[in-house]
């Protein structure tokens, strides 16, 4: 009997932060499970996202049987309109991650003017499956949205066991809670290799109960007695629960300010109203008026949750404190919970609204990462989901290259060989055969694939470069306008420039500019057989020496030859 061959590949969220994207290739048969994107570095200007390059799938297309997304967070799921363009494969889901992904596939449309081929299929949390003649498991975990799962794909050597992101919580709420008796059937019957996050495998200890909000703000809001301003990110609905109780608990109102309509919070809100079990269910009597913002006499009483993504909810602090709501103005009394830490990419507009939120006269209250985890495994979560699959070998994945050092260290600690415990990256691909490890790994290069808004993939490294030097240094722009037939100058030479230098200062600096410029049509003239292409790149050549060495700048140079 034929003996199955095992491969795993991971296409994005190794020695990284986001953009989850992982191949599983039993035999013939290619299993996807999730496909999210990340939020840019800093310098990438102007880039709104980053997902992976589908070119290795592009190439296996006949062989992609399922995509399975884990949960519904914008790291694993939010690529997968991108994917479904390349990729025609059925998506299998929870039944909340499943409607997030209908409303997002949905708005993807009609933003791109596109039609996305979505063959959705719902599935339990706790479900056993088959799919293409391979046996699947799905187990619930404990993560900060409901509804996510863990899967488990069997092969002859043993179960390949992909943990999602996950905590060990076992007084987490309905949605929310893990399964651990469906983990154990799946440990006991044989697991060749478990992936397990590792994001937060620096932490000690258990992430809960640091991961909870409500007894590090329950004080805050026996204390106030008038309005409470609150930011948490959407896409953590356990927070948003736990807000939801403290305004219950205290007898005051709620008003969802998530500005952004599609992110999770108001999401979640719209699909309750359809739901006979609503995820997130506020009686009538506790919901406050948006309108009543801004009236003391109706909003002194409000919690006001301000949600919305990593990126987009400080600009909306920002844009409170700077007078740009037309609502929500910051008042003396208020108190302000910042319970949104820090995440990386955001540091420069977090700091900012730090310090503008410490200049008002609200009562300032900040949450810090220290202070307030995020649900994902810590070193002791991470043990026990070892111990309860107990693996041959052992893969961290999720998270940037030191936490997979941490991530091996407390496997090591566990028992797993050192041999027996895979560091990969993006585009490497490992082996199992006859229950063993391969030695050889095959290495695929897998880009990052930026999106700035416009379409995908038009952003390279040279447009981020010029971006980069427009920030930096500005831009300088000449315009000749020259004789078809004689070569001489027929117009006024123009110099145009931005943010490069202060004009009524650097006159001389534009007069030599123009001066080399029309130097270089002289030699145009002189020789008639150059090309209007090789004059611009004498003009910029030229232009740019003096510019460097003038002022030490290196703004982008724009030469413009118009023959009349």
């Amino acid at each position: 009997m034929k003996k199955d061959i095992v491969r795993f590949i991971p296409m994005g969220g190794q020695a990284e932060m986001g953009k989850s994207m992982y191949c599983f290739e039993i035999n013939d048969k290619i299993f996807i499970i999730d496909s999210g994107f990340r939020f840019p570095d800093s310098d990438k200007l102007g880039v709104d996202v980053i997902i992976p390059s589908f070119t290795y799938l592009e190439e296996r297309a006949e062989q992609i049987v399922a995509i399975i997304i884990t949960h519904a967070h914008d790291d694993a799921m939010a690529a997968l309109p991108y994917l479904l363009q390349t990729v025609k494969a059925p998506v299998y889901a929870p039944n909340l991650t499943a409607d997030l992904i209908e409303q997002m596939v949905e708005r993807f449309q009609r933003h791109n003017r596109v039609r996305l081929n979505l063959d959705l299929r719902r599935v339990k949390r706790n479900a056993s499956i088959d799919i293409a003649g391979v046996p699947i498991e799905f187990f619930p975990v404990t993560h900060s949205i409901p509804g996510s799962v863990g899967v488990a794909l069997w092969t002859d050597q043993g179960y390949i066991v992909y943990s999602g992101e996950f905590i060990i919580d076992f007084g987490a709420p309905e949605g929310f809670r893990c399964d651990i008796q469906k983990m154990m059937e799946i440990g006991k019957k044989g697991v060749l290799a478990l992936l397990v996050e590792s994001s937060s495998s620096k932490h000690e200890g258990y992430t809960s109960p640091n991961h909870k909000l409500t007894n590090k703000i329950d004080h805050i809001f026996e204390d106030s007695n008038e309005r409470i301003i609150i930011s948490s990110y959407a896409q953590n609905v356990f927070r948003t629960k736990e807000i939801i109780e403290l305004t219950k608990k205290y007898k005051r109102q709620i008003v969802f300010y998530g500005r952004d309509k599609y992110d999770n919070t108001n999401s979640l809100l719209r699909l309750g109203q359809k739901s006979k079990e609503p995820i997130i269910d506020v009686p009538n009597r506790l919901l406050g008026k948006k309108e009543n913002i801004g009236k003391p006499q109706y909003d002194s009483n409000y919690v006001i949750l301000l949600s919305g993504s990593p990126r987009r909810i400080y600009h909306d602090i920002c844009d409170i404190i700077d007078g740009g709501d037309d609502l929500l103005k910051l008042r003396k009394g208020d108190t302000f919970i910042v319970a949104s830490p820090v995440l990386p990419g955001t540091e420069k507009i977090a700091n900012k609204a730090h310090n503008g939120l410490y200049k008002t006269d609200a009562h300032i209250h900040l949450l810090k990462n220290k202070d307030l985890f995020s649900m994902h495994a810590s070193e002791e979560d991470i043990k026990v989901i070892i111990q309860i699959f107990n693996p041959k070998y052992y893969i961290p994945i999720k998270g940037e290259y030191q936490h997979f050092i941490s991530n091996m260290h407390i496997a090591k600690d566990m028992g797993i060989k050192d041999d027996h415990i895979v560091i990969l990256d993006n585009g490497e691909r490992i082996t199992f055969k006859n229950g063993e490890l391969e030695s050889a790994r095959d290495t695929f290069e897998i880009e990052d694939i930026m999106i700035d808004g416009i379409g995908i993939g038009d952003v390279g490294e040279k447009v981020i470069d010029d971006r980069i030097q427009l920030a930096n240094d500005g831009v300088v722009i000449v315009g000749l306008t020259i004789s078809r037939e004689t070569k001489d100058i027929i117009a006024q030479t123009d110099c145009q420039t931005r943010g490069f230098v202060y004009l009524k200062d650097s006159e001389y600096v534009i007069k030599h500019i123009i001066e080399i410029c029309e130097n270089v049509i002289a030699k145009y003239k002189e020789n008639p057989e150059l090309e209007v292409a090789d004059v611009r790149a004498m003009m910029k050549d030229q232009c740019m020496k003096y510019i460097v060495k003038e002022t030490g700048k290196k703004p982008v140079f724009i030469g413009v030859v118009v023959e009349k």
